[in-house]
């Protein structure tokens, strides 16, 4: 049976038509900035990306043709210091070689490897802060030693600087190909860009008046001209670029990376010299976790027993009588207590080899606690204004301590002075330990076991346990004193930072 429709009364809206629950075409709900016009919502879209497009297209062209400012800054910057810088180095070096027959040409060779040290940190400057090319520079030249001709002779085998100057008077030919493919051929281009703002220059009857543009005969004299010739300019902006780009690709970068970084030999001696170093620092962390067990727990359980022993030892003696198994209980008691006292002293000797408690508060105080036990008057001498590595603080103690020893059994010395301090280095520092006595002398390295009558020093020991760290002893001992034995321990910042890091997560 079919009904009439149902009429709204007047005044009301008609109702909503049902919904499949998809939105129309062209509706694209609230909150999307579409759909304020019917079919007309992706226009503004439309148009914002194509406007992303033009301004990435404008970049990459612009970027094309007149390079990065890096690129730029350093075909401007870096040919002119380092032309004068070559000149100089190779004016120094022919000239040590033509005087080289008299004494004065090994004296200005000396100054090649030195001066380019200097020029070559500028060049890494240079890339680093223009190009982004970071490279790491050469290992500090060590500690010239004493004397003239040594130092005179560690300069000249100076293989680092001496790459360095390879890299200062190999750059002169490069840097002048930059600065002809850089300014001559981009100037020649900035002619032609501006040449519609001075075409007026030329005449009509081909004179010009400054500055004309001509082709083949043709004088560029008309509007015509002048506006084509404009984006010709662009090709050798863009050639400039490229070639510029080439130069620094191909010659300036592998250049820089093999004659201003480390050598390959530097560079595994680098990574030697850490994989060591985090070794030793390893090691050091272990004996200290060994160490605290060993305090707080084999040690304290030890007393325990002890205290326990002291207990069983004071009922047996409250217990009347004498019999034979109650005597000899009290034995076995009295020796078990006497044997756990002996275990603890022993275990306390052990965990102070380990790591002395001195050490605690610092290599000062622990040397001031050593010159107060020892045998004969002693005072020390410390600067340390930062405080070495946890590895390097206990070779220093324990050497201190045994040329401390020596001192006082060996030497017949009346006074030691015990001095340490720091020697500020390129990549961290060198404490130096120095032990001095008033004895009469004579001491030097010697193997264990070897010249028994003139007794052990245990030196050769100390030196042993000084080269795990790359360090050094030397001993200046005359037959009739004094003595004076330094100790030499290097170490870096690194070690310093991943030392404080470390104390800093164990709080």
């Amino acid at each position: 049976m079919d009904h009439p429709p149902h009429r709204q009364p007047p005044g009301h809206p008609p109702p909503a038509e049902p919904t499949s629950g998809t939105p129309a075409e062209g509706d694209h709900g609230p909150g999307t900035g579409r759909g304020f016009e019917a079919g007309g919502g992706a226009v503004p879209d439309r148009w914002a990306q194509r406007c992303r497009r033009l301004r990435h297209l404008t970049r990459g062209m612009l970027r094309a043709v007149l390079g990065s400012p890096g690129e730029a800054a350093y075909g401007l910057l870096a040919p002119l210091p380092g032309f004068f810088c070559g000149s100089a180095l190779l004016l120094i070096l022919a000239s040590g070689l033509f005087a080289s027959v008299v004494l004065v040409g090994p004296v200005l060779l000396v100054g090649v490897p030195l001066a380019a040290r200097g020029t070559g940190a500028m060049h890494r400057a240079l890339l680093g802060g223009l190009l982004g090319e970071r490279i790491q520079p050469p290992p500090h030249r060590p500690r010239s030693p004493q004397g003239l001709l040594e130092r005179a002779r560690a300069a000249l085998t100076d293989a680092d600087g001496w790459r360095s100057a390879a890299f200062t008077i190999a750059f002169m030919p490069v840097g002048a190909l930059l600065v002809l493919v850089f300014t001559m051929v981009r100037l020649y281009g900035l002619l032609a860009l501006s040449y519609p703002i001075w075409w007026r220059l030329v005449t009509s009857d081909g004179g010009h008046r400054g500055l004309g543009l001509g082709i083949g005969g043709v004088h560029l004299d008309n509007w015509v001209a002048a506006l084509l010739t404009c984006p010709a300019g662009l090709l050798p902006m863009a050639l400039s670029t490229w070639c510029t780009r080439g130069l620094l690709n191909l010659a300036v970068r592998p250049m820089a990376r093999a004659l201003l970084g480390p050598g390959r030999l530097d560079a595994r001696v680098h990574v030697l010299e850490d994989t060591r170093a985090l070794a030793v620092q390893d090691s050091a962390a272990t004996l200290r976790r060994i160490e605290r067990d060993l305090h707080d727990g084999a040690q304290a359980r030890m007393i325990a027993v002890a205290m326990t022993l002291a207990r069983a030892r004071e009922r047996l003696a409250r217990l009347p009588g004498a019999e034979p198994e109650l005597v000899s209980g009290r034995e076995l008691v009295d020796t078990a207590l006497a044997e756990s006292r002996t275990a603890i002293g022993e275990l306390r000797e052990l965990i102070r080899g380990i790591h002395p408690p001195a050490l605690d508060d610092g290599l000062d105080v622990a040397l001031e606690t050593l010159a107060a036990r020892a045998g004969i008057p002693a005072r020390t001498e410390t600067d340390l204004p930062v405080r070495p590595p946890e590895a390097i603080e206990s070779i220093a103690y324990f050497c201190a301590a045994e040329l401390l020893a020596n001192a006082t059994r060996h030497s017949g010395a009346t006074a030691v002075r015990i001095g340490a301090h720091i020697d500020a280095a390129h990549a961290g520092g060198v404490l130096r330990l120095t032990v001095r006595d008033d004895g009469h002398g004579g001491a030097h390295l010697r193997r264990q076991g070897a010249a028994r009558g003139a007794g052990g020093t245990g030196l050769h020991g100390l030196a042993e346990r000084v080269s795990t760290v790359d360090g050094r002893l030397s001993i200046v001992s005359p037959d009739g004193g004094p003595t004076a034995i330094t100790v030499e321990l290097p170490f870096r910042r690194r070690e310093l930072d991943a030392e404080s890091d470390a104390m800093t997560e164990a709080r």
